[in-house]
């Protein structure tokens, strides 16, 4: 028996739930929306989950003038691209499939569709280095559509260790203690339904940032194994104090294609999703889906809620190894006396921060010697 999530929630479910079990893609419309909006949160709080609820780790920090309207700064990479991001965490790129739609427009289920509990897995990120690593920034983007107008929007974020994607009675990140890596709430104030969708690029600094998997690992399944997952749920209201969350009355994730955004980081082709019916759990093996659909041909897209994360890196890559401005032989002996050393990127001789020094740090030395000197 699957064991539902614990999270206390408040208020009656307003959107009757749907029934879509099995095939989702034969069942709902999928759709091209209208360009994305822009918005930024009124305020974050980071929370962890305990004992059966989220409690707060930081109190509620006003987002104000500190937060920039996209990453951090220039220096963060980009490690996870469900988006299709520009470099200030906007859509961008449109289909390269679908040449008749605009470059900001994504995929999602139609107006009345509700899906306020979503998750998805990590396989991998853009390099295993970053396996670990504090997500800095993130953007999101999500169909907003409630039955008053307007509601207040606050969204839960969270990174997870564990993520099943094979459709068994292993997932739900609620049930096992210490699943759940890190958590924020974001508070978006009252927003209306509009033609489009909405799309938000958000600086976790002030938070102490996001903690992403580690280890990839296995799923609890035979033949998978994932790096971890993140999860996202949609509400109406957030009380601190108690931990209970009040649905929103109708939201779903926008959808993205892998395939459309560089392949920076990887999902597989499920996703779990909270609307057969919309109890507060994910009900195995009826609400996990597979999202690829025929939205393209040759191949079909894999389609899944969009999400991106960037990482602020440890170390700056530079062939001046030593740092004084020129690139000598001095640096070259630093990679030559530590090649083959591995370790944590920005080791002895790691010209490039991949945490080995091998040919290629050796490289960008050669390539670069007597730069500046």
């Amino acid at each position: 028996m699957h064991r539902s999530m614990t999270l206390a929630v408040a208020g009656a479910m307003l959107c009757a739930s749907f029934a879509f079990a099995g095939d989702k893609q034969k069942q709902l419309p999928l759709l091209p929306a209208e360009p994305g909006q822009m918005v930024m949160p009124q305020r974050m709080m980071k929370v962890k989950w305990e004992n059966g609820k989220f409690v707060p780790v930081t109190p509620w920090i006003e987002v104000g003038d500190f937060a920039p309207a996209g990453p951090c700064s220039a220096n963060e990479v980009l490690v996870f691209d469900h988006f299709g991001t520009d470099a200030n965490g906007a859509p961008i790129g449109g289909s390269n499939c679908r040449p008749d739609f605009a470059p900001s427009s994504r995929w999602f289920f139609g107006p009345t569709y509700h899906n306020p509990y979503w998750a998805n897995d990590i396989q991998t990120l853009v390099n295993a280095q970053y396996n670990g690593a504090v997500a800095t920034s993130l953007t999101h983007a999500w169909f907003w559509n409630p039955l008053t107008s307007p509601e207040r929007c606050i969204i839960i974020i969270g990174t997870t260790e564990q993520m099943d994607a094979e459709c068994q009675d292993v997932h739900d990140v609620f049930d096992a203690p210490g699943r759940i890596l890190d958590a924020v709430v974001l508070d978006y104030g009252p927003l209306a339904a509009g033609t489009g969708y909405y799309f938000s690029p958000v600086c976790l600094q002030a938070i102490g940032g996001l903690n992403l998997p580690a280890t990839p690992a296995d799923d609890g399944d035979p033949g998978t194994t994932l790096l971890g997952g993140y999860f996202v749920i949609y509400a109406s209201a957030f009380d601190a104090g108690t931990g209970a969350v009040t649905y929103a009355s109708r939201a779903q994730p926008m959808l993205w294609s892998m395939q459309d955004a560089g392949n920076i980081g990887s999902s597989t082709s499920l996703q779990w999703d909270d609307d057969t019916p919309t109890n507060g759990t994910h009900d195995a093996p009826g609400e996990c889906f597979d999202y690829t659909y025929s939205v393209c041909t040759n191949p079909p897209r894999v389609l899944g809620g969009m999400m991106a994360f960037w990482v602020t890196p440890s170390c700056t890559s530079s062939p001046d190894i030593n740092g004084n401005g020129c690139v000598d032989d001095a640096d070259l002996l630093e990679v030559l006396f530590a090649f083959g050393s591995t370790g944590s990127p920005g080791i002895d001789g790691d010209a490039n921060c991949d945490g080995i020094v091998d040919d290629a740090d050796l490289l960008d030395v050669l390539f670069a010697f007597g730069t500046g000197c």
